[in-house]
């Protein structure tokens, strides 16, 4: 259980998106005040020597004013898989925190441009998933202490568009499988319809790009070499193979990591589901783990005897 807004949440009933997202962070360190933080004066200073300069003419090269100039230091970590919701975040990152520390995070969802920053406080720390892309070996949550309310509505808003777009995309797919298991037969006789004829389509149009290429590079080697027939043919046929070589070693070396990637995205959607799914079922009662069992005991039954 979390708290928002002097409100109980549970995180794991929380809508949620799992999105690859720029996150930066760095702890805070508890025994100093974030007020009178030492990178806060050398500001003050720069703010102060700035209107000086101003009020005699403008800043100069000083060396003395260049000497406040605050040192520069990256304290920032970047993480990649993200799952965000109103209350809080859970990234993968290399650095194992520990509960109860305190992170400074900003956070840009790529997918529309959003920067979030704000203050976090960690809940957990255990090891990720181990089909994330990233292959970042803990896996963070943390909930947000001091989301301001413009930030909230904005996150609010985000998460929003989100939720319609997932209820659209999941109606879609709950209406195909419900027509699939309705009519079996047909759905399958037109699933392979439609396969071939996207394979027959585009086996032809990629004959016919074949031909109009073949056909323009015997004219442009006729008209550069002034060849008879059968040489042109034979340079035709040799820079054709030429392309065939490149084209398949370029396939080789994008094809292979696409299907590694894809099944990588499978493993981790099918991970993240399993564990929300044994969560759900250890929530429930042992009264409702019967009556979901029975459930789906008869629905099985009827569909076995009625709909085949």
């Amino acid at each position: 259980m979390i708290e928002t807004n002097k409100a109980k949440l549970n995180r794991r009933l929380a809508f949620r998106i799992y999105q690859r997202a720029n996150l930066f962070y760095h702890k805070i360190d508890r025994n100093l005040s974030i007020q009178n933080s030492p990178d806060r004066e050398p500001v003050a200073l720069i703010t102060r020597a700035s209107q000086r300069q101003t009020e005699i003419g403008g800043i100069s090269d000083d060396p003395s004013f260049e000497a406040m100039l605050p040192a520069s230091e990256s304290l920032e970590n970047d993480t990649l898989n993200v799952n965000i919701s109103a209350g809080g975040i859970a990234f993968t990152c290399k650095e194992k925190l520990q509960a109860g520390d305190y992170l400074q995070a900003r956070i840009l969802l790529l997918s529309n441009m959003t920067k979030i920053t704000t203050c976090c406080k960690v809940v957990f720390c255990k090891s990720s998933n181990p089909y994330e892309n990233d292959r970042y070996p803990y896996l963070i949550g943390a909930r947000f202490v001091n989301l301001a309310a413009a930030d909230q509505d904005l996150l609010n808003s985000y998460l929003e568009k989100c939720r319609k777009q997932q209820f659209v995309l999941n109606g879609l797919l709950l209406l195909a499988i419900i027509a699939f298991l309705a009519m079996p037969d047909q759905a399958w006789d037109l699933t392979l319809a439609l396969g071939h004829y996207l394979l027959e389509g585009t086996l032809h149009l990629l004959h016919v790009l074949f031909e109009y290429l073949e056909f323009a590079l015997d004219h442009v080697v006729e008209h550069l070499f002034h060849t008879g027939l059968h040489q042109t043919q034979v340079i035709v046929f040799y820079i054709l193979l030429a392309f065939a070589s490149a084209g398949l070693y370029w396939l080789w070396r994008i094809v292979p990591p696409a299907c590694r990637r894809f099944f990588q995205t499978l493993c981790g959607y099918y991970s993240r589901k399993r564990a929300s799914l044994l969560y759900s079922w250890g929530e429930q009662t042992l009264g409702a783990k019967i009556g979901i069992l029975l459930l789906g005991i008869v629905l099985t039954v009827c569909y076995g005897y009625f709909g085949i």
